[in-house]
């Protein structure tokens, strides 16, 4: 009975010790590249999406970058239907492609590149056109509909330096390289869900810092192996500013977190505030960024019009 008692003891005192530990590694920065890499390799050795990924390339011509803003020469030019209804009907279709985005060839030049890139960083060895494809579309619906709405976002948010009103380049152009995708997981916290993890370029925190539109705060409760925080202004009940980008660096200041917040007050603290898929969120996105391009095929644009 002495023995029992005394191992129970001795147990709980290790309680306190073991739990910051693992708290600390779940935490950890440099811990986030591992899933990805090896989810990404299982996936470019799966050949379940090739055939179809193979058919949809080799479908129609894929051409330049198509701008859906509503005075496009593109859309006029291209279009037999008459009034905005072509234009209405375009837009819905990106849209519904922003919540649950699966082919990889409709995404534009610079996504493109940056799931390629994931593809070499994770030492996948297969270089066929196809695979970047067939990886993307492996992906679950919630990790696409994260990548997407967030590097979507930082495709057409501008940074402007605040002293001299210059424009210092997009803030996609503050990545290097994608290191993660976090999507929906009932089992983590809401800052580990709905994210991009990356390494930021050289000279972003500099740009960060010198941009206009975001305010540099430091990040106490929620992503606290990220501290610096950079928030995109936003405000509540104004129209096209409720949606705002979050970029949280670690201490070496190259990786980070991105995320966009939707929503406000307690809304703000649960998964839901940046799952681009929740009630609300959608719209909160298209109202901040209206400016929609995507790379898309005409041949498929066109079908999903005249349906």
């Amino acid at each position: 009975m002495c023995v029992y008692v005394s191992c129970l003891a001795a147990l709980l005192m290790l309680l306190p010790v073991v739990s910051p530990l693992h708290a600390k590694a779940k935490d950890e920065p440099g811990h986030v590249e591992g899933p990805l890499c090896r989810f990404v390799r299982a996936a470019a050795s799966e050949l379940q999406l090739e055939e179809t990924v193979r058919a949809r390339l080799q479908e129609g011509e894929v051409f330049p970058t198509l701008d859906l803003n509503a005075r496009s020469p593109f859309l006029w030019e291209k279009s037999s239907l008459p009034n905005n209804s072509n234009i209405r009907a375009d837009r819905e279709l990106f849209e519904s492609s922003l919540i649950d985005w699966l082919y990889f060839e409709d995404l534009a030049r610079q996504q493109q590149v940056i799931i390629r890139g994931l593809l070499s960083r994770c030492g996948s060895r297969r270089d066929e056109p196809s695979v970047p494809a067939s990886v993307f579309g492996q992906l679950n619906a919630s990790q696409r509909g994260t990548f997407v709405a967030i590097t979507h976002a930082m495709l057409n948010t501008s940074l402007v330096d605040r002293e001299h009103g210059k424009e210092l380049g997009d803030a996609f152009q503050l990545i290097e390289e994608l290191l993660d995708i976090q999507g929906e997981n009932l089992e983590l916290p809401s800052d580990h869900q709905f994210q991009l993890i990356v390494r930021l370029a050289p000279g972003a925190l500099q740009k960060l810092e010198r941009s206009v539109d975001f305010a540099r705060g430091e990040n106490h409760v929620f992503h606290k192996a990220y501290p610096i925080s950079f928030r995109q202004f936003r405000r509540i009940g104004s129209h096209g500013q409720e949606a705002g980008l979050h970029i949280s660096l670690a201490p070496d200041r190259r990786l980070a977190e991105i995320h966009i917040d939707y929503r406000f007050g307690l809304l703000h603290l649960e998964p839901a505030n940046s799952d681009v898929r929740a009630p609300g969120n959608h719209q909160r996105h298209v109202d901040r960024w209206p400016k929609v391009k995507f790379a898309a095929r005409l041949v498929r644009v066109r079908r999903a019009v005249l349906q």
